[in-house]
């Protein structure tokens, strides 16, 4: 991720985390609302296969009859990556990378820490890709378009210089690196390598790196000795390109293949430090021989350079500061810590002379005025030159959490310091939807930053509760929102008559325990007295898990690995019926058989039953019971309805292909007779008896609820939409 110039007065690295921009006050009828639930950060996990859609270049759009943009719903102030680096002045700045729709960029001065510049990275949401030029130049790889920006520290210019990957499953900017005049930068989804001409402009496309493999995580290269080095997932494997070869060539030990990925890589003269994800350890290779020398924990996001005074790097772990020795291969602990509950996101280098880190001596008359200091003990010393490295201070900096807070640690003086900065808020772009029982409210949470914002529909009224993370999945019955939180697979009771405060939300249980990463269904069974959900597997395990939550007795009932290798993303009752939808993606694998549709009576949920579907799909994502007790449902790009084992199942294909996410479709029954259904971004209706489809708006519709006159809801971005139904406009 980063090359080391010996030549540089900095040196600097980063590592993935999260984002956002300046945002305008919000209304007067919104309440913020601070929430005590503990605070879960959600990091870069780009990794996963459901996270981002493929988007195309935004556009101008006409509001066409019936739609109302009510406007962003969360705001948070989330940095996602920082860097600190001089301009040519040597004067040092804090880039910070501002999680948001869009995302933004915050420039602000290191000695005053005042923010100088606030500028909006259109067309992505967050970047996790920084690094300068030998000139101080920042360049930014962003999210969504794969597009590049540049702000210039001498002429306080930013520019956007567009996309660069021309592959347009490369959505996303992983990393990027500057060595000489290149810019390298990887992608996901393509799993792509390219390297971008400063002066001239061009690009060159390395291509894929690796069939099958989607991400490029990290880079690091060295454009004099002509070696790129590169680590791919999930799984992962490292990989370099040596001189006057075209192909890229695996150095991974075996040891290491199951990790999903490097997340992080540094470049010495000698060496190459690769930070391993999800397991805490940072591998040492020897840079001639590809050759493990070394291994150590730690829990710092990333390594440092190696320092300007020494043989050295800097890393923390349990949130102290350690030195480790390239040569004698010793770790120092400092003595010095982090604040509570954090570990360093990022870590530079700063030099600058150390009558700038001094503080003034003050001489004063009798009035108290400040006397001019006059100091001639030097005599005619003042004539000799100092040796540069006695008017030098070396300072070890970074970012440590989410809300910007930096360190400083003076290599002289062991001293370390810590602050707090003010940085501004984002609308964050909106992830999941839902509405009350009794359709007055809707709630929307916010894509990685969390947080959830509840919409009064009869009075306009907007309330922000903060410092929830992301949810997956959520339904309100009884005056209860069920919360599916992300990560740790997390199950969530909201009491929503009672004021939210500490313990409300209240946690049930961490399903991580039981290896899941993400709880992706959520459906009330028995009007509420059962809480049913299912879940998205990690690495290693087979399957998503069934669970049970008693809402009287608060006990659980949990059946692992429930359908073999498929995660559960879709669940519904119909009377004593349970009825479950799957997905084919589970533990980054993809399971060749077929996303599955099953049913079970509760008394029993292991004889499960399967429905077989007159056509083949990878998801599940939507299912719903009608008036009719008709199952209604999402596969694919197909909308299908289910009556009895006795009866034919119905379909209609809505489109021939889908981006293989599993939150692509919502369907909900209206009280027009009509469903209702957004699909890869499409608003659609169908209707119930003949399945003709009227395709409502083309883009931009994202999740659909509806409120308790019927009208619906949906998200594009950060902003919440209303769309009125025909049968009330002309009630109007």
């Amino acid at each position: 991720m980063r090359k080391f110039y010996t030549s540089l007065v900095c040196v600097m690295l980063i590592a993935p985390l999260s984002s956002t921009v300046y945002a305008a006050d919000t209304e007067a009828t919104e309440e913020k609302i601070e929430n005590v639930e503990e605070v879960i950060e959600v990091e870069n996990d780009s990794e996963e296969w459901l996270e981002d859609a493929i988007e195309a270049e935004p556009e101008e759009e006409v509001i066409l009859e019936g739609y109302e943009n009510l406007g962003p719903m969360v705001y948070k102030s989330s940095a996602v990556s920082s860097q600190i680096a001089a301009n040519e002045e040597g004067e040092y700045f804090i880039y910070y990378i501002m999680h948001g729709s869009p995302a933004a960029l915050i420039v602000v001065n290191y000695e005053t820490k005042e923010i100088v510049h606030n500028f909006s990275l259109e067309d992505s949401k967050s970047a996790w890709g920084l690094d300068v030029d030998e000139s101080g130049k920042l360049w930014i790889g962003g999210s969504v378009s794969s597009t590049l920006y540049s702000y210039d520290p001498n002429t306080e210019e930013f520019k956007k210089h567009g996309a660069i990957f021309s592959n347009k499953s490369d959505t996303s900017i992983q990393d990027l690196i500057v060595s000489g005049t290149k810019v390298y930068a990887g992608s996901a989804y393509g799993g792509s390598l390219v390297a971008y001409d400063t002066e001239t402009e061009k690009i060159e496309e390395f291509g894929q790196i690796r069939k099958r493999r989607e991400f490029v995580k990290a880079i690091v290269a060295d454009e004099k000795k002509d070696e790129i080095y590169v680590s791919i997932g999930s799984p992962m494997d490292l990989l370099v390109k040596k001189p006057k070869t075209k192909n890229f060539t695996s150095f991974l030990p075996s040891k290491y293949m199951s990790e999903k990925y490097a997340q992080d890589l540094v470049l010495t003269d000698k060496f190459i430090v690769a930070r391993l994800h999800p397991s805490n350890i940072a591998v040492i290779f020897d840079r001639k021989t590809l050759k493990v020398v070394d291994e150590f924990e730690l829990n710092s996001q990333t390594v440092s350079a190696i320092s300007p005074k020494e043989d050295s790097l800097y890393y923390t772990k349990k949130e102290q500061l350690i030195k480790y020795d390239f040569e004698t291969k010793e770790h120092t602990e400092l003595g010095v810590y982090l604040p509570k509950g954090t570990e360093a996101i990022n870590l530079d280098f700063i030099i600058k002379d150390s009558v700038d880190l001094e503080v003034d001596k003050e001489i004063n008359d009798d009035a108290g005025n400040k006397l001019p200091i006059i100091d001639d003990s030097l005599g005619d010393d003042l004539t000799e030159e100092i040796p540069s490295e006695e008017t030098e201070e070396v300072v070890l900096s970074g970012m440590v959490d989410n809300l910007g807070q930096i360190f400083e640690y003076n290599l002289r003086t062991g001293k370390m310091t810590h602050h707090q900065l003010d940085l501004p808020e984002q609308p964050v772009e909106l992830y999941t939807l839902a509405s009350s029982s009794d359709g007055t409210k809707i709630f929307a949470n916010g894509y990685m930053s969390g947080g959830l914002g509840v919409l009064d529909v009869q009075t306009g009224n907007k309330e922000l509760y903060r410092n929830i993370s992301q949810i997956e999945s959520m339904f309100d019955i009884n005056n209860k929102l069920y919360i599916g939180a992300y990560p740790l697979a997390r199950l969530l009771v909201y009491d929503r008559e009672k004021e939210w405060a500490t313990g409300n939300p209240k946690e049930v249980i961490r399903m991580d325990q039981y290896g899941q990463s993400r709880t992706t269904a959520v459906a009330p069974f028995n009007e509420g007295k059962e809480i049913i959900f299912g879940t998205l597997p990690d690495t290693s395990v087979d399957g998503g898990a069934l669970a049970f939550y008693d809402t009287i007795t608060e006990k659980l009932e949990i059946h692992e690995n429930y359908i073999y290798n498929q995660s559960i993303v879709s669940l519904v009752t119909r009377g004593t019926q349970v009825f479950g939808g799957t997905s084919i993606h589970a533990n980054q694998q993809v399971n060749p058989r077929g996303a599955r549709l099953f049913y079970f009576n509760r008394s029993n949920p292991e004889d499960k039953k399967y429905i077989h579907l007159p056509f083949d799909a990878s998801m599940i994502t939507s299912l719903l019971v009608d008036n009719n007790d008709k199952v209604w449902g999402m596969a694919d790009g197909k909308l299908f309805v289910y009556t009895d084992e006795w009866t034919d199942i119905k379909s209609v294909e809505l489109l021939p292909l889908i981006s293989g996410r599993f939150r692509n479709a919502q369907i909900i029954e209206n009280v027009d007779g009509f469903i209702y259904g957004s699909l890869e971004g499409k608003l659609f209706k169908v209707a119930k008896d003949t399945l003709k489809v009227e395709w409502l708006k083309d883009k931009g519709v994202y999740g659909l609820e509806k409120d308790l006159n019927g009208n619906l809801y949906y998200y594009d971005g950060s902003n919440l939409w209303k769309y009125t139904i025909e049968q009330n406009r002309k009630v109007k």
